[in-house]
């Protein structure tokens, strides 16, 4: 790829403020729209299982296309890819702004997810190419930054848009966001800050990213419908056999190819292995504060705020976040990493566990801060553990699968909370609908409907019940839901600690 002319002047601000208003903006959606989520699902009327699949196939699609988007970046130029992240993230946040159903919130969240791909893919390397060397630091900390008080002000700014306005207001805002970066990264291709020629020494491992979509899109899926199907239908086992074939074939494809998606020779390397288990472990557990936290903060059976009043609510975890992230990777030694990387698991472990039974705001706010430490910490160090393993020349792919592996924690996480939680509702709440309609002719659907429907399908089966029987059920269901609640926590508690062992044996101090 030819290299750009040396940057004059302040002329390479273009770039860092086109890349800072990308990240900008996939970071703010990111939170913002856990926090809209109960909105949505009024609005359009959506069940359980479906408002799963809102975050997940955002998550999804960025966790496959990361590492492609990195290949195409190094194959047609930097500017090209960011642009197209730019106008994928536009066309989603517009078919989510636009939607009357179900089906284009889901097409716009999978283009979102790409166009997010794109975005995190380019900025690091736009920045670095277009910056001087003696302000690359700085171009890469508003990055950071930018990128840090996204996720921190999201919850709170979906919030406010949701109530205010509505939760459509959120992706029309995310289109003013990308317009601004258009503009600016516009002009600095103009300026001809980036390099732009195409990398013609490799090729496109386009059967591994296939591969890769299969397995974990059927793995996802298999979870999210197996509590519908039953986890020992056909549909379920066929789901779970093509996740574990296509994980096999992608494996063997990456270790074959001489121009993999994934490199596997990266994970000889502990440190490296290290990261992209801890990155694994900490989006799975930080979706239970994004997403279910959150839920839990709105819900009628927890502690029923509005939107706003919950974003507000979790700015004692995304402050905290933003604080520590941008602070720990100043104040720690670079080549001391371990402790602190465990440490900011086990912290996040015990906020969790601290977290399972709040019966107040006032209860729970505390521990917010203690989960915003744990993440803050992991997330800031975590990236830096696994790169210093790899060579320079290598560290674009190594940055994308880290992330990769963080998205990939995230949907995963979302897909395992989800279940957990219809799992322990149905445990209760299907005895309870057999106690009361043995003779129904229905009554595995009316169990199905009163734990995964929709609010109208809820009331139509309520409806179907005597006054005294509703009234039971809807008493049960309340019952039930601190008891999930604190399930979902148990987990996440239990996966932190998992990727605190690893961190803890796996990293080590370098010389």
């Amino acid at each position: 790829m030819t290299q750009a002319p040396a940057p004059q002047g302040t002329s390479y601000l273009w770039v860092v403020f086109a890349a800072c208003a990308g990240v900008f903006a996939v970071a703010y959606n990111t939170t913002a729209v856990m926090t809209a989520l109960p909105a949505m699902k009024s609005s359009l009327d959506l069940g359980v299982n479906t408002l799963q699949w809102v975050v997940v196939l955002y998550m999804l699609a960025t966790a496959t296309s990361l590492a492609a988007l990195g290949h195409f970046a190094d194959m047609f130029g930097l500017v090209r890819i960011f642009i197209v992240g730019l106008a994928a993230f536009a066309i989603g946040g517009l078919a989510n702004a636009m939607a009357n159903d179900v089906f284009f919130v889901l097409v716009g969240r999978a283009f979102q997810g790409i166009g997010a791909a794109g975005l995190l893919a380019t900025a690091v390397a736009m920045i670095s190419v277009a910056s001087p060397q003696e302000k690359r630091a700085q171009g890469l900390g508003m990055l950071a930054a930018s990128l840090a008080f996204g996720f921190a002000l999201g919850p709170l700014i979906g919030g406010v848009l949701t109530d205010v306005f509505s939760w459509r207001a959120i992706f029309v805002l995310d289109l003013a966001n990308i317009a601004i970066a258009a503009s600016v990264c516009i002009m600095a291709a103009r300026l001809n800050l980036i390099p732009q020629a195409l990398e013609t020494g490799s090729r496109i491992d386009y059967a591994g990213i296939v591969l890769l979509c299969i397995a974990l899109g059927a793995f996802l899926y298999g979870l999210t419908s197996g509590q519908l199907t039953g986890w020992t239908s056909l549909q379920t086992l066929l789901l779970f056999a093509v996740a574990v074939l296509a994980a096999i074939a992608f494996a063997v494809r990456e270790l074959r190819t001489q121009d993999p998606l994934i490199n596997f020779r990266f994970f000889r390397h502990g440190d490296y292995l290290a990261s992209t288990a801890g990155m694994f472990s900490l989006g799975f557990a930080q979706i239970g504060v994004l997403l279910f936290i959150n839920l839990f903060l709105q819900a009628p059976d927890g502690f029923g705020f509005s939107a706003s009043k919950a974003g507000l609510a979790l700015l004692p975890f995304t402050l905290t976040m933003l604080v520590v992230s941008l602070t720990a990777p100043r104040v720690l030694d670079a080549e001391a990493l371990r402790i602190p990387v465990t440490v900011g698991l086990l912290i996040l472990a015990l906020g969790f566990w601290l977290a399972r039974d709040p019966a107040t705001y006032g209860d729970l706010w505390w521990k917010l801060i203690v989960l915003g430490a744990g993440a803050g910490l992991g997330r800031s160090l975590l990236l830096r553990v696994g790169l210093r393993a790899l060579p320079d020349a290598s560290a674009g792919q190594g940055a994308g699968v880290i992330n990769t592996c963080f998205f990939s924690g995230l949907a995963t996480g979302t897909a395992v909370g989800g279940v957990a939680t219809s799992q322990i509702r149905r445990s209760v709440i299907d005895p309870a609908v057999e106690r009361l309609a043995p003779h129904a002719s229905d009554l595995a659907k009316l169990q199905v409907t009163l734990v995964h429907g929709s609010e109208s399908q809820v009331t139509r089966t309520l409806a179907q019940f005597s006054p005294e029987g509703a009234d039971q059920l809807q008493s049960v269901m309340q019952d039930v839901f601190d008891t999930a609640f604190a399930v979902v926590m148990d987990t996440m508690t239990v996966v932190a600690l998992t990727g605190a062992v690893f961190c803890a044996l796996l990293i080590r101090k370098r010389s």
